[in-house]
């Protein structure tokens, strides 16, 4: 009868711990442990889960500013580059009162962006969006540059 030396047989132990485990293991005991984690301490398993979900969420929402940023320095470089001619620089008249809220929701940071920037934009927009914009326009800023480019891409330009 073959004696087991001790120490080989927690070599081997160690070794299947150490192992990936299999799509088996994974699919049939990993739920399982997580049962078992979850009725130990509910609380806890609560408290983990919601940092988790709120890392993801920061990480998510930093990604999110950090593509629109980017976004929209490539917008304006590719408006700058574009060539489209706006209308000759005049002092934009000051905003009414009564003209409500720029169109941030259209096109972001609408009312920080020049005439050049913006028009390249319109076309990707519905028809809804560019009214809400015209309507601002006429209200609010007067930019003509905008106000012709929406009438042609509605086709209601002279």
């Amino acid at each position: 009868m073959a004696h087991e030396d001790p120490d080989q047989h927690d070599e081997r132990e160690h070794d299947e711990h150490d192992a990936e485990p299999s799509l088996l293991d994974v699919v049939v005991f990993g739920p399982i442990d997580a049962a078992f984690s979850f009725l130990r301490d509910p609380r806890g398993s609560a408290l983990r889960g919601r940092a988790r979900v709120d890392q993801a969420l920061r990480q998510a929402r930093a990604l999110g500013e950090l593509s629109v940023r980017f976004g929209q320095r490539e917008l304006r470089r590719r408006a700058e580059g574009s060539g489209v001619a706006e209308a000759p620089a005049t002092p934009a008249p000051a905003r009414r009162p009564t003209a409500g809220p720029a169109p941030d929701d259209v096109i972001a940071d609408y009312d920080a962006l020049s005439a050049s920037q913006i028009v390249p934009m319109l076309g990707g927009l519905t028809s809804a969006e560019r009214g809400r914009v015209a309507a601002y326009e006429r209200k609010a800023r007067g930019r003509q540059t905008i106000l012709r480019r929406i009438d042609q891409l509605d086709g209601t330009g002279a």
